[in-house]
């Protein structure tokens, strides 16, 4: 151990900057850990330095949107809007739900934008050029697609919004931040897009010039990986379902037996990388130092134990912004509180015998006069009632002559003196302000000071620990006593309770649980959306089941790597459901949209070759983003890097070959669900905008290939056909 003379602030920083890390070894000698106390300044240099990987990141989705879309100003476009998202996001969340909390995490809610908004705008422009390759008219290809994309993309915000507003169920201040942030952020986004991108589509396609970009052959690129997708999805279609649906059975598993996500084992939060000098100290050197033990416990003990201790006077009740971690609400007095009643006394007497007789008791190391203040005051008021020393002085009313239980008015008068006699004693064997009486600040009536709270206070057996199970085991062991003492009490003391450190505890608990309903409920919702929708059952079943075995793919992936179900994390896996939503709902509505459901190949078939490139395009455009974040020295930063790479693949391998293969062999055919909403909107979809003859006579359409794209024909539309064939394409 090194003690340098240097002041732990930020006077050290440039110290620190100028160090060489790689250098602090000699021989078998070495530093391994650092506390300079310049983690959390050091924390927001990082953060800066490390925000130009984001940068990158966001170059990069520009290009890739270009390369996709053939239109820098539909591109650009397409990023303005999602700023736009987030710039009303952000007034929401500040001047229309007064949140005046804007934690961290919401940073986040910028990769669900882009990534939800990405995916959003490459769909519309497939949509757009689909409707194109029809051959109508600019209004009815503007309306058509605007139909087609409007409907795709109100369903996809719907359940994605729905992912995240449910994480609001969550106790845990920061994650219902971002749920409210990033689902608020979806919306907005839904009712930009589809005024913006689609606009800038017709603004794009008659005004502006033709750029030379994509480069040349960038479309048979696109086309060939269609095709690709196409064939793999349907002629290989029972190898993915055994081998993805395997691969989410061990997932479920592992998510919900063994391992499982681990809980936090630190109540410091951890915020460079577990090799970081800074950050082994925190984690692996700490607690070995007495000073460190003796700050953080506030005592002497350096083996600490967890108090024992009980209120009453005060209602438990957190009546602050539960929205704000600043906002500590005010104290609420308990008006049924009477410990001068002589029942009161006495019952109060047995409880701290009682008390100290539990096997989750340890006796106090030396004499502490507030640990049960009752019974030092019942000492106290044995004294004599005359003093020796000054004759004709007496002490009366609080002295011999009085018996326990006290009368009210002697109790009432007596105690305040006792306290001022007693916490006249060392400060070791009082602990004043923890333990022992309250009084009301107010002046006194009568010469009496008005007793308001009582807090008794012991030792426990047990010791201060990171393990959730063991501290488990001891509030529960405790509280269960607790309430069962209370049950006997005299009505001025039933409403007691108990309180220990469980600071940590408390959020493993709510991040075990919350985590765990937020994702039920996202689901739930999922499913409700897409059956309302589409009135088809089997089709929010297969949507739900694909959306589940994301989930746990994802989660069973990040548990295996060695992440831990701390506040971040919790946060990841909400943006996980609304990410896996998103382009699972995108293949349902279409393949409920196919106007060919007769046959389940031709609908899977026309799904595919709507949404494959789209979600392909932006899953590797988010994907990658995250990939460019992996260098960075912030914790966060590299796990939400980690995250996206994850995400996306198991998204986009789940939503294309799982479902599609699943459609391919389950999915409804027919007319199943015409009434449904989807339905409705078909007729007017991107295949064509007229309506098509349903009566059994009519003549079924026709599908031809143009340009490598399908185009279906109603019978009304196909007048001449002029099959013209060329150099590199003669059939």
């Amino acid at each position: 151990m090194i003690i340098l003379p240097i002041a732990r602030s930020s006077a050290a920083l440039d110290y620190y900057n100028s160090l060489d890390l790689s250098a602090l070894r000699m021989e078998n000698i070495e530093v391994t850990a650092i506390d300079f106390g310049l983690k959390e300044m050091l924390f927001d240099e990082y953060l800066l330095r490390d925000a130009q990987l984001i940068l990158v990141g966001a170059g990069f989705v520009l290009v890739s949107m270009w390369f996709y879309t053939g239109s820098l100003f539909v591109t650009c476009m397409t990023l303005v809007a999602i700023t736009f998202s987030l710039g009303i996001s952000y007034f929401f969340y500040t001047l229309i739900f007064r949140i005046k909390f804007f934690p961290f995490m919401n940073l986040l809610a910028t990769v669900v934008a882009v990534g939800v908004g990405g995916d959003a705008s490459l769909m519309m422009c497939k949509v757009w050029s689909c409707a194109k390759s029809s051959r109508q008219g600019e209004g009815g290809t503007a309306a058509g697609a605007h139909r087609h994309s409007t409907l795709c993309a109100l369903v996809s915000a719907l359940t994605t919004a729905a992912a995240f507003y449910s994480s609001y169920v969550t106790s845990i201040t920061a994650i219902c931040c971002f749920s409210i942030f990033a689902g608020t952020a979806v919306v907005a986004n839904f009712f930009v897009m589809i005024g913006w991108v689609p606009a800038c589509l017709v603004i794009s396609e008659r005004w502006l010039p033709s750029l030379p970009w994509p480069p040349p052959g960038s479309d048979a690129v696109v086309r060939c990986t269609r095709t690709a997708v196409i064939w793999a999805v349907l002629r290989l279609r029972y190898l993915w379902i055994a081998a993805l649906g395997t691969l989410a059975l061990v997932a479920a598993i592992a998510v919900l037996y063994r391992p499982r996500l681990r809980l936090p084992d630190t109540p410091d939060l951890q915020l460079f990388s577990a090799d970081h000098p800074f950050e082994r100290y925190h984690l692996e050197y700490k607690q070995r130092f007495w000073f460190e033990r003796l700050k953080r416990l506030g005592s002497g003990d350096a083996e600490s134990r967890l108090p024992l201790r009980f209120v009453w006077g005060v209602v438990a009740e957190d009546n602050g912004d539960h929205m704000d971690p600043a906002s500590m609400g005010h104290l609420q007095l308990d008006p049924t509180f009477d410990l001068s009643a002589p029942e009161s006394q006495l019952w109060l007497l047995s409880f701290c015998s009682k008390l100290r007789a539990q096997p989750f008791y340890q006796s106090t190391v030396g004499p502490l006069l507030p640990n049960c203040f009752l019974e030092a005051f019942v000492g106290w008021m044995r004294q004599r009632c005359s003093d020796p020393i000054h004759p004709g002085w007496t002490r009366a009313p609080c002295c011999e002559k009085n018996k326990f239980p006290y009368g009210r008015r002697v109790f009432s008068k007596c105690l305040p003196r006792a306290a001022s006699s007693l916490y006249g004693t060392p400060a070791e064997l009082s602990m004043p302000g923890m333990a022992g009486p309250k009084f009301s600040v107010e002046p006194a009536q009568n010469g009496i000071h008005k007793l308001k709270a009582l807090v008794v206070e012991y030792d426990s057996n047990y010791s201060h620990t990171t393990s959730y199970v063991e501290m488990d085991r001891f509030y529960r062991q405790v509280e269960t006593w607790t309430r069962a003492q209370m049950s006997t009490a005299p009505p001025g003391m039933r409403n007691g309770w108990f309180v220990s450190d469980l600071g940590l505890y408390d959020v493993q608990g709510c991040l075990q649980t919350d985590t765990i309903a937020a994702a039920a409920v996202s689901v739930a919702v999922a499913f409700l959306v897409v059956l309302a929708t589409t009135l088809d059952p089997v089709l929010g079943l297969v949507a739900v089941t694909t959306i589940a075995a994301t989930i746990f793919v994802t989660v069973a992936t990040l548990i295996a790597i060695g992440w831990r179900l701390n506040v971040l994390e919790a946060v990841a896996v909400s943006v996980a459901i609304g990410l896996a939503v998103d382009f699972s709902v995108h293949y349902v509505v279409n393949y409920k949209m196919a106007p060919d459901k007769d046959k389940r190949e031709s609908a899977v078939e026309y799904a595919l070759s709507m949404m494959a490139g789209p979600t392909l395009m932006a899953a590797l455009t988010t994907g990658v983003t995250g990939a460019l974040m992996l260098p960075s020295q912030v914790l966060a930063y590299t796990q939400i890097g980690v995250f996206l790479v994850v995400v996306m693949t198991v998204s986009w391998v789940y939503a294309t070959l799982f479902m599609g293969s699943v459609l391919a062999v389950v999915g409804p055919q027919g007319g199943s669900g015409g009434s449904s909403l989807v339905n409705w909107r078909r007729r007017r979809g991107c295949r064509g905008g007229r309506r098509r003859d349903r009566s059994p006579s009519a003549a079924s359409a026709t599908t031809i290939i143009h340009d490598d794209e399908l185009v279906v024909l109603q019978p009304q539309e196909l007048v001449a056909l002029t099959i013209t064939p060329s150099a590199d394409r003669p059939s």
